[in-house]
């Protein structure tokens, strides 16, 4: 029997239903199944997770012409890092659509 691990849904701000990740998440579980029940069901459980990756990672740098040189210098380091940044989440955002999917259907099974 799978050990259910329940993810924390406390101090989460609520998603909102248009927000530009619900809709990719939305996109990804379409491409795997056409269950719009089951879609549905993922999506509602996966809304403080999806609030949670929702967030402003914005880098303010203020280039002075005394650090224009070194910040200049930082730009691909800092391309590199959001791009490897990005291939994270992608990583955690597809483990946890698989682990919901699975959940699911265990929970479908167990109904019958």
């Amino acid at each position: 029997m799978p050990t259910v691990i329940h993810f924390p849904t406390e101090n989460v701000p609520p998603a909102t239903q248009s927000c530009a990740l619900t809709e990719l998440i939305r996109d990804e579980l379409c491409h795997l199944s056409s269950n719009e029940y089951m879609v549905n069901c993922i999506l509602e459980r996966m809304k403080p997770f999806i609030a949670t990756l929702d967030c402003d990672l914005e880098l303010d740098v203020e280039i002075t012409s005394d650090n224009e040189a070194g910040v200049m210098q930082m730009i691909p380091a800092v391309q590199s890092l959001q791009s490897r940044f990005d291939g994270i989440i992608s990583e955690i955002i597809s483990e946890r659509i698989l682990h919901e999917i699975h959940l699911f259907h265990i929970e479908r099974a167990k109904k019958i």
